[in-house]
């Protein structure tokens, strides 16, 4: 009866208690009781230590409904009229779960949109706080997803296995160059081995198949077409090796 009373009280950012306003020291906000005591004190310890070591401020709200509302704009709006982050820095971190919308929203100001970014955010949502929300339990649901939040911000997150799913392209970028440079080199090697007199030792690679490039003044620019050839061969090579590389990785 108790929890169908806490289903039906509708929250908005105007009657839900102001607690990191009132304590410095609190940073969740759990009017209905759905956290319980001890996770609510475990948050508090470690979003206190968060905002001593970085000077990043969070609030955490856990609230039965907001009614219609979208919980996107819920916590935009929890954060701009809580003043949520230091002045001049803009570096508040808003945590809203809302039980009845099974939705779990991270609202990060522009100071810590660098640290924290969107693919951050699902990702600790989605592999530290889903697995438990999913089944109701909030304590370690909230509490898994605030000590990930905490440990990427604070810099103990260290080589984070899934860090590239939403890094930058130029890595890649990088290789793929590096693989083409590669091919070039070789196919060029391969040409002079297959040009290499096996008595003297000279290369004397016989021109087959030229294709006239251009003719100025009398000078003929040419290119044996066997080469050509040879470097195709291999650049095509070592390209499909390096893609089938990459796909086996992922």
């Amino acid at each position: 009866m108790l929890v169908s009373l806490q289903a039906q009280e509708i929250y908005t950012t105007g009657n839900i208690p102001k607690v990191h306003l009132q304590d410095k020291t609190r940073y969740v906000c759990n009017p209905a009781g759905i956290l319980s005591t001890s996770a609510c004190d475990e948050i508090d310890r470690m979003l206190y230590a968060l905002e001593q070591q970085t000077g990043i401020e969070t609030v955490v709200a856990v609230v039965p409904s907001i009614g219609s509302e979208d919980c996107f704009d819920f916590s935009h709006r929890l954060l701009n009229e809580w003043g949520v982050g230091k002045k001049g820095k803009n570096n508040g971190l808003v945590i809203l779960l809302v039980t009845d919308q099974r939705c779990i929203q991270f609202y990060t100001g522009y100071g810590l949109e660098g640290d924290l970014p969107d693919a951050i955010c699902k990702r600790i949502q989605t592999r530290d706080m889903i697995p438990y929300l999913k089944d109701g339990n909030w304590d370690a649901g909230m509490v898994a997803g605030v000590r990930a939040v905490c440990a990427r911000l604070d810099g103990s997150m260290a080589n984070d296995p899934d860090e590239s799913d939403g890094g930058s392209p130029i890595g890649l970028i990088l290789a793929v160059a590096g693989f083409f440079a590669i091919a070039i080199a070789a196919g060029i090697l391969k040409t002079r081995a297959a040009s290499k007199c096996p008595q003297c030792g000279q290369h004397k690679l016989q021109r087959s198949n030229s294709v006239l490039i251009s003719r100025r003044n009398g000078v003929r620019t040419e290119v044996s077409t066997q080469i050509i050839h040879n470097l195709f061969l291999s650049f095509w090579f070592y390209f499909t090796f390096f893609i089938n590389t990459i796909k086996k990785i992922r």
